[in-house]
């Protein structure tokens, strides 16, 4: 499941896209990436993004779109996600939770905007 054609830059393969901005995202056949989006601080307007280490954002990232590739749609995965079955600790999964409270706080319990 790991890394997605990159067509537009002539890579077969990658798991990082440096050149996208939204965090991580899935490919057909469910495979999954992130990109240059962990890195951004404001990425989320959460203080526990901003606080976490770029390690937890990234598990974090690819915990959100596993869980996207393996149901089908982002607000799925924002439900699923902080209890993922990945090997992912307990600060990931407060960051997940985090993410999940302040998206569905926004919409109002509707989750029909993509982040």
């Amino acid at each position: 499941m790991i890394g997605s054609s990159d067509h537009k830059h002539r890579v077969e393969r990658r798991a990082f896209f440096p050149h996208e901005s939204g965090g991580g995202g899935i490919a057909t056949g469910g495979r999954i990436n992130v990109d240059s989006g962990v890195f951004n601080p404001e990425l989320h307007p959460i203080t526990e993004w901003a606080h976490s280490s770029l390690r937890h954002r990234i598990d974090a990232s690819i915990a959100h779109e596993y869980e996207e590739a393996r149901l089908g749609s982002h607000e799925l995965a924002l439900e699923s996600a902080p209890e993922t079955d990945l090997p992912i600790g307990g600060a990931v999964r407060r960051l997940l939770r985090a993410i999940r409270m302040h998206e569905q706080g926004f919409r109002g319990g509707n989750s029909s905007r993509r982040r």
